[in-house]
């Protein structure tokens, strides 16, 4: 440990060069590496100087190593940083991953969670910048200039950090200022994988903090890290989705997070246009009336609204009412030749619907106009659907990032039924189900579903299903008032209930 007069003389002995970079090296016993490395980067302004030098080697609890941004390039340099994780990682492959720690503030902030992450490390952020380009709205002007100074050759954490996040486990503080909280709101944001962060907001206004004087509280901070990432236990945790369905919801995710279009199904702020449809639970009131601006039908400037009821027990909506040009399978009718009854593999009951019947179930089929009865006599198969494709309508290959709904009244005489909505895009096959209807009356079923995008070329660009007998039972199932709009509609979008 240093003495407070031999700063200078610690300095010469423990100062090293690696990478074209200095970094000062200090291990805890006899010059051998401990268990853990605790990386301490100097900040914005900083210079050369190791920041908190003193402090922490007269506290030192584990192997120090001090790096320095003297250039203020968020420790990117000129080469999106691959110099300075050259530099950490030379000393980080002597420690296993999960016992390194990068501490930082503000700019060193951002440094700390970017080389965390890409070297699956830990980082312990005060007041971290996430986006260099939204961080300038909210920024001094020397700030600013020094951002611009990175000519646009900078990395967004939020951007990458979906795709690179291993096992690190973050940490961040942060005060009041509008460009911490923004940034904090940017990084819990993200949606990896797998995620381990704690966010500690502390009651300060000043961006500024001083980080000598909270040696004893960074090395809490490290236990608390290592704890959650070594001493988790997830193995009971198990789920029935294959590979490829894995690795088609992340896709999704990455298209939704991608596109600009707004994401009702995901609002939670206020708004003064109106209320959120998820926010209804707070007007539940006897005959009140509320408008819900983040349903309808889309227009220019985002969706229509939809005017709502409560009577005390559901709600209703009023408005816009029921409009067969708005239903996309108006003209895809029900009508068959008399019973159609069928042990095929796949069968066309006319030419909009087909039955899916790969297990040579008997299936009865009578229809006509918007009504519809399937009689599952035998059901040899969990996967037996009644399935339309729409292939026709323009406005279909113009979806980007919105909602379609689907609709249907539907009874069932033992067992439940669902209702399906999906299509094909750029990450493949995508699909919603609804809630179950169970045996005993009619019941609507509403599914909604983002077509985030969608193959032009594919037969089954957007399609809809009626799920007969996912409980392998046999059934009566009657099907009416089928609709397929454009819109985010949670109470449906049909004609009433006969």
């Amino acid at each position: 440990m240093a003495e407070p007069n031999s700063l200078t003389a610690f300095i010469e002995s423990h100062e090293e060069f690696t990478s074209n970079k200095k970094a000062l090296y200090a291990c805890l016993n006899n010059g051998k590496p401990s268990e853990r490395l605790l990386v301490i980067m100097n900040t914005h302004n900083h210079g050369d100087r190791y920041m908190a030098l003193r402090q922490f080697t007269e506290n030192q609890a584990c192997d120090l190593l001090f790096i320095t941004d003297p250039n203020n390039s968020w420790y990117l340099d000129n080469d999106f940083g691959d110099s300075f994780q050259a530099l950490i990682q030379s000393y980080a492959k002597n420690y296993a991953p999960q016992n390194v720690f990068l501490l930082g503030s503000s700019m060193a902030g951002y440094g700390a969670i970017l080389h965390a992450l890409r070297l699956d490390l830990n980082a312990i952020a005060f007041n971290p910048q996430i986006n260099l380009d939204i961080t300038k709205d909210y920024a001094w002007p020397e700030l600013v200039d020094h951002i611009d100074s990175l000519k646009g050759k900078h990395i967004n954490i939020e951007e990458v950090a979906p795709n690179i996040w291993k096992d690190s486990t973050i940490y961040i503080v942060h005060g009041h200022d509008d460009i911490d909280v923004i940034n904090t709101k940017l990084f819990n944001n993200i949606q990896p994988s797998k995620k381990k962060t704690i966010t500690h907001i502390i009651d300060i206004e000043s961006h500024v903090l001083n980080l000598g004087n909270l040696t004893s509280y960074i090395y809490k901070i490290i236990e608390t890290l290592a704890a959650l990432r070594n001493k988790v236990d997830l193995s009971p945790i198990t789920e029935k989705l294959s590979g490829d369905a894995k690795k088609l919801r992340k896709s999704l995710r990455a298209e939704r997070d991608l596109s600009n279009k707004t994401d009702p199904h995901r609002e939670i702020f206020g708004t003064s246009k109106g209320v959120l449809w998820q926010h209804r639970y707070k007007h539940e009131l006897p005959n009140n009336s509320i408008f819900f601006c983040n349903t309808g039908l889309y227009r220019k400037n985002g969706l229509s609204g939809t005017k709502c009821s409560f009577n005390g027990k559901f709600w209703k909506q009023n408005s816009p009412i029921y409009n067969e040009r708005h239903n996309l399978i108006a003209a895809h009718h029900f009508n068959t030749d008399g019973t159609t009854t069928s042990s095929t593999d796949d069968f066309f009951i006319n030419p909009y619907w087909r039955i899916r019947n790969k297990s040579k179930s008997i299936i009865s089929v009578i229809g006509q106009d918007d009504y519809i009865e399937i009689e599952a006599e035998i059901t040899n198969d969990t996967n037996i659907f009644l399935h339309t494709s729409i292939t026709k309508p323009a406005k279909i290959n113009a979806l980007a990032g919105e909602f379609l709904t689907f609709t249907a009244d539907v009874f069932t005489s033992d067992g439940s039924v669902t209702i399906s909505l999906g299509g094909v895009g750029n990450s493949g096959y995508h699909h919603k189900n609804s809630h179950k209807c169970e045996s005993g009356g009619w019941q609507r079923l509403i599914v909604l579903e983002q077509f985030l995008s969608v193959n032009k070329n594919h037969k089954d660009k957007v399609f809809v299903r009626i799920n007969l007998a996912s409980d392998g039972k046999s059934k009566s199932v009657k099907i009416r008032n089928a609709c397929l709009t454009i819109g985010y509609f949670p109470l449906g979008f049909s004609e009433n209930v006969k």
